[in-house]
């Protein structure tokens, strides 16, 4: 039998020659062979998953209502035990957070619950969002198209449209429910949307996805998306 360059295939073949050796029936070998085409993809997407390369990003996280030093301080310490985060910028009254993080290791939408968590019982709770623009969204059908994208993170996150024309939006996340059933990332990423609308057809729109970071020139992508 041939050999290709992909072990994973040549192991799969070399057992599927070995099992034709053996005295059982067709049905038994495509039983068996079945398990372990099954056991060779979860032990590979598992691989894949351990080999995932960091995505380190510095994003901004607006934050209506912190008005204290306290209430800062309180904020930076909940997010920086969030698995990833390397640093925290925040200072009251600026109304918007500087966080460093991985995006292949946690969600904006984490990051967002873990800056509400911070929240004074009692007090005004921290309303946190971010900003993404489209600026090809009011070209011709875009608009329909980019909100279906929109709404099928309805539970995350409620949309805020800053300015129609130039395609400008928040997006003010929902509290975070967490899925116990599921390890890793939970809610919301930015990579989600990112991909929908910025990956080339069939995947996606092929459309510029800009992230908004205070102090900072626009960043775009408009192949692979941007978190």
């Amino acid at each position: 039998m041939r050999q290709s360059n992909n072990p994973i295939w040549n192991s799969v073949t070399s057992a599927a020659s070995l099992f034709r050796s053996w005295p059982i029936s067709w049905s038994h070998y495509v039983s068996v062979f079945t398990v372990c085409a099954v056991f060779v993809f979860y032990s590979a997407s598992a691989q894949e998953a351990k080999t995932m390369k960091p995505n380190p990003v510095t994003h901004t996280f607006y934050i209506k209502n912190v008005d204290s030093e306290p209430g800062a301080a309180a904020i930076i310490e909940s997010v920086k035990k969030v698995k990833s985060v390397t640093d925290v910028k925040l200072k009251p009254g600026d109304g918007y957070a500087q966080v460093s993080f991985d995006t292949h290791a946690v969600t904006h939408h984490q990051i967002g619950q873990a800056i509400a968590d911070a929240a004074t019982p009692g007090g005004k709770p921290y309303v946190v969002s971010v900003r993404r623009n489209v600026p090809a969204y009011a070209e011709g059908d875009k608009a329909a198209k980019v909100d279906a994208i929109f709404a099928k993170a309805k539970d995350y996150f409620k949309v805020i449209t800053r300015n129609r024309e130039k395609g400008e939006f928040e997006f003010e996340f929902l509290p975070l429910k967490v899925d116990s059933a599921k390890e890793g990332l939970q809610g919301w990423s930015g990579m989600t949307t990112g991909h929908a609308l910025a990956d080339p057809a069939p995947k996606g729109l092929g459309l510029k996805w800009q992230v908004v970071i205070e102090g900072q020139t626009m960043q775009s992508k408009k192949k692979g998306g941007q978190p």
